[in-house]
């Protein structure tokens, strides 16, 4: 029962974070709340290290086995949480959580694919229950905007924009979904192979992370900087002169999901194991619907909340 309770904390700090993200979208681009998180949790990994003494085990590694865990990171968190803030900055928290959170889907696709575990038939079931989900969570998207929004041009280009737009971004979700997956399968390779060779009796998250942030906190870094580079003066969101109620919350927010959360999420995989962290995981676009309305008094539509359901019961099917 304690895996599991860490489990829906876990889940928890990611939700929660993410919807106080969401406030500082005005001023700070994806990849600049990035590159803000994963720095927080580089320093955190450091400092954890340092308290329990393995810092120095990091340097009893393979470059090889360097290489797998900057591989691991690239897909994970450079790539895929970079394109899940874009997801959540046009989409909102609750419907960019529904279509990123099918990464078990492609975990289980990956795994049969390149690990060899035998098929299941449940596997077209989930991927019809997503797809359909998906498509209704578009189509939602998509009357939302041509509700809300004053026409400027003719109906029919207005709904082919607004058409390409929702699904551009769902696009961005998926992308999330699949590099968290191949992330995680890399991951968990990368993990198993630290703890044979150190025997560090459950430390190898925090060595693998202390290796693999340091990496992305430079790629992320770059891109931030690129983009500051070549925006236009009103666009410069991810310059470093923000507000102090930005910095405040990009602060809070990355400590409580990237601090707080990756430590949870580890102990969750850990006690209550895999299946049960990625089926709680797959409800959190549940757990956003009541924060994001208090935080960001976002509104989700009755076919959009069909939509979630039906991702959320496509992604449970492909795990129990």
């Amino acid at each position: 029962m304690a895996g599991e309770i860490i489990a829906i904390l876990a889940v928890l700090t990611f939700v929660v974070s993410n919807v106080f993200f969401r406030k500082t979208e005005r001023e700070a681009s994806p990849s600049f709340i990035n590159f803000f998180r994963t720095g927080v949790g580089m320093l955190t990994f450091l400092i954890l290290s340092v308290v329990f003494g393995i810092f120095s085990y990091i340097f009893l590694l393979s470059w090889n086995l360097w290489m797998i865990l900057f591989i691991s990171f690239l897909f994970g968190q450079v790539i895929g949480d970079t394109a899940y803030f874009k997801a959540q900055k046009e989409l909102g928290t609750t419907i960019a959580l529904a279509v990123s959170m099918t990464f078990p889907l492609f975990t289980v696709i990956l795994s049969l694919i390149f690990l060899n575990h035998p098929f299941d038939y449940k596997v077209i079931i989930s991927i019809l229950l997503i797809g359909v989900g998906i498509i209704i969570i578009g189509k939602s998207k998509i009357n939302t905007t041509n509700e809300n929004k004053n026409l400027q041009e003719s109906e029919i280009e207005h709904r082919k924009l607004t058409s390409y737009t929702s699904f551009k971004f769902i696009g961005y979700g998926l992308i999330a979904s699949l590099g968290w997956a191949i992330g995680l399968v890399i991951l968990d390779y990368a993990t198993n192979q630290i703890d044979q060779i150190l025997n560090t009796n459950g430390l190898s998250s925090i060595i693998g992370n202390v290796i693999r942030f340091p990496f992305a906190v430079i790629i992320l870094l770059a891109m931030v900087l690129r983009e500051d580079r070549i925006a236009s003066s009103p666009q410069k969101f991810n310059s470093f002169r923000k507000s102090p109620k930005t910095w405040v919350i990009l602060i809070i927010a990355s400590i409580i999901g990237t601090s707080l959360g990756a430590f949870l999420y580890t102990e969750a995989a850990r006690t209550a194991g895999a299946i049960v962290m990625s089926l709680v995981a797959s409800a959190s676009p549940l757990f956003s619907l009541p924060l994001t309305y208090l935080v960001n008094k976002e509104r989700i539509t009755k076919y959009g909340f069909l939509g979630v359901i039906l991702t959320i019961i496509g992604v449970i099917v492909i795990l129990i």
